[in-house]
């Protein structure tokens, strides 16, 4: 009796763990951002930051463009093709 309940505490352990270490798998896909996304994002950024060079607001152009480092840095698995297909 005591084997059996051995043997069905180990399948359970086992069915947890696997549960476990599937379901932490995956969640890079849903961080990732879309190539169009980047696209549209980089420009508003893009024009964020000029309109903030021509107003004189260095803070501001700072700020959007270390935004705009960091969008590059998320965006960089991406090649021209993938961009072709956005609007």
């Amino acid at each position: 009796m005591l084997k059996i309940k051995l043997k069905n505490m180990k399948k359970g352990l086992l069915v947890f763990a696997m549960g476990a270490f599937l379901f932490s798998c995956g969640d890079d896909e849903k961080d990732k951002i879309s190539a169009c996304d980047c696209r549209k994002e980089a420009d508003k950024l893009a024009d964020e930051m000029r309109l903030a060079g021509r107003d004189g607001d260095e803070s501001k152009r700072k700020e959007k463009e270390t935004k705009l480092d960091d969008l590059y840095e998320d965006c960089k698995d991406y090649s021209k093709e993938d961009y072709k297909n956005c609007e």
